[in-house]
């Protein structure tokens, strides 16, 4: 698989300097394996004998005008301090760390940093957002008024934006199941390259001068980052959005859940591909067991590469092609398959926000169906939702969930959603901030493709007839109401084949019945009049 970089040439600036200094900037891939944008400068400078500096920049403005969630950020601090370790002990380079409250400060210290510093070749990998992609084109100018190249490389993806498009000609797929064939086909006649750092060997003296604080220690990187998530809680506590979560008791839950650092990313990928993917295409869709690969919230800050784990799948897969006794039973694997494909959609997502740009400012993949809708804005409707009190059992215990944990299984993504978007007619957008508030694994191109499928505005969206009943889904998949229970206990004294059926739970919990009181709310809607009712709006 080849990499394109957006480069000037080579660079014909800086001749007056001894020894060059180029500068690794460091985003969403927080790794040294397989990262590439970090092998190809150091190959680069090892060759002009340069020395390496790194960079990450702490935007905690930025990012909460971007909805991130206090998780995911404080699973950023806790990686940075690891990351800086390997930077050092293995590479020889050494990583600064600045806090820059938003991406137009980033460009203003970049600039100022090259120009200190002599250095004359910064790299990185590209990201695919909006405001990401207006703050590399600012840069670009500016390091070019000094002749300083900007070298971007694709890395978020196994294969980059627009090398998959339809076969009458370069256009984007508007389906996943074509892309996905020719994503896989490309895959199996191609060999994928793997992207290995080489040490620097001229960089014992490399440091930067900086204009801001900068933290290089271990312990100050640790000290810096640990500063931001705690500014950062106690402004999201101030604006009262979070009033029904314990912030705390969730941060707690996701260090726990989610060991920092690309070692931890790998180690959960040879455990799930050793014990758990060989059930994965049943088993992922019970929430209750812990049987997915639990390494999206890895992939998203970049703590391991999307190529190492498709490798390891694709791996596993002929390995039991290799097996004599199971060739023939094994041949069309469909656990191994299904990961792999939910890599593909990872993809997907991100070819189509770079295909169509406007889905970052909150428009629909199909602005003409989404103009149509009556979306309802009901502010109590829409809180019962958030805060698991809507009288659904599935849908309140996958909120509770979410919000004391940042995380949600991807089935009940969907559940959750399409109740948002077809039983309460609530705009998906105000679903899908919230989720993006909440995930530890939340980033834009996945959570707005899962969102806009689930309320049939995306592509390859589900058909706005198709609308899942909840009660049918936790009947389904949470059959002996474990994960319910676990996370609404007020019910668990409540048999199975009444949580599973909406008219049981109306009876039950009327007044004067046996569980009347219980303290938990009868459905505010009632789901077979409400899907009706979405019918008919998708149909006007």
């Amino acid at each position: 698989m080849s990499n394109t970089a957006s480069a000037k040439g080579e660079n014909q600036g800086n001749t007056n300097v001894s020894m060059p200094h180029y500068l690794m900037w460091f985003r969403r891939d927080l790794r040294l394996h397989d990262n590439t944008a970090l092998a190809a400068l150091c190959e680069r400078a090892n060759a002009d004998k340069a020395q390496v500096s790194a960079i990450f920049f702490l935007t905690p403005e930025q990012w909460q005008a971007h909805d991130m969630s206090l998780t995911q950020l404080d699973h950023i601090a806790r990686t940075l301090p690891i990351l800086a370790t390997s930077l050092h002990k293995q590479l020889n380079i050494t990583l600064n760390v600045q806090v820059c409250p938003s991406f137009s400060d980033c460009v203003e210290a970049l600039s100022t940093l090259c120009e200190a510093n002599n250095i004359s070749c910064v790299m990185a990998n590209h990201e695919y957002e909006g405001n990401e992609i207006e703050r590399d084109e600012k840069l670009t100018k500016q390091l070019a008024k000094n002749d300083i190249e900007f070298i971007r490389w694709h890395d978020q993806c196994i294969l980059p934006p627009h090398s998959i498009t339809t076969n009458g000609g370069d256009s984007m797929y508007k389906v996943f199941t074509p892309f996905y064939k020719k994503w896989r086909h490309t895959l199996d006649v191609s060999t994928m390259q793997m992207h290995e750092a080489a040490a620097i060997n001229n960089n014992n003296n490399a440091k930067l001068k900086t204009s801001k604080a900068s933290a290089t220690t271990i312990k100050d990187i640790e000290k810096l980052s640990k500063g931001t998530v705690d500014d950062y809680q106690k402004v999201l506590q101030t604006t009262g959005l979070l009033a029904h979560i314990d912030t705390d008791a969730q941060l707690d839950y996701a260090r726990a859940a989610y060991p920092a650092g690309e070692a931890a990313a790998c180690q959960r990928l040879e455990e799930f591909i050793a014990e758990d993917i060989d059930n994965y295409d049943i088993s992922r869709d019970v929430p209750s067991l812990h049987a997915t690969s639990q390494l999206s919230a890895y992939l998203t800050i970049g703590s391991i590469s999307p190529r190492l784990c498709y490798l390891q799948a694709t791996k596993a897969l002929a390995e039991l092609h290799s097996d004599d006794g199971n060739a023939l039973k094994n041949s069309d694997n469909n656990d191994i398959n299904r990961w792999i494909s939910e890599l593909a959609w990872r993809d997907f997502y991100r070819h189509v926000l770079v295909d169509k740009p406007t889905l970052i400012r909150h428009k629909a993949y199909k602005e003409e169906t989404d103009s149509k809708i009556h979306w309802s804005y009901n502010k109590d409707d829409f809180e019962a939702w958030y805060t698991g009190k809507t009288g659904v059992p599935l849908v309140d215990a996958a909120m509770r969930c979410l919000n004391a944990t940042g995380f949600m299984h991807n089935r009940l993504r969907m559940v959750t959603a399409m109740f948002l978007t077809k039983d309460l007619l609530i705009d998906w957008r105000l679903g899908e901030r919230y989720f993006m508030q909440q995930l530890i694994d939340g980033d834009f191109a996945s959570n707005n493709g899962g969102w806009q499928w689930s309320a049939s505005t995306g592509t390859d969206a589900a058909p706005y007839f198709r609308i899942m009943n909840p009660f049918s889904q936790a009947k389904t998949h949470d059959t002996d109401g474990e994960f319910i229970k676990t996370w609404l206990p007020e019910l668990k004294d409540i048999p199975d084949s009444i949580l599973h059926s909406e008219d049981k739970m109306r009876k039950e919990l009327a007044k004067g019945s046996k569980f009347a009181n219980i303290n938990y709310p009868i459905p505010i809607v009632e789901h077979k009049a409400a899907r009706q009712l979405a019918i008919a709006e998708f149909k006007r």
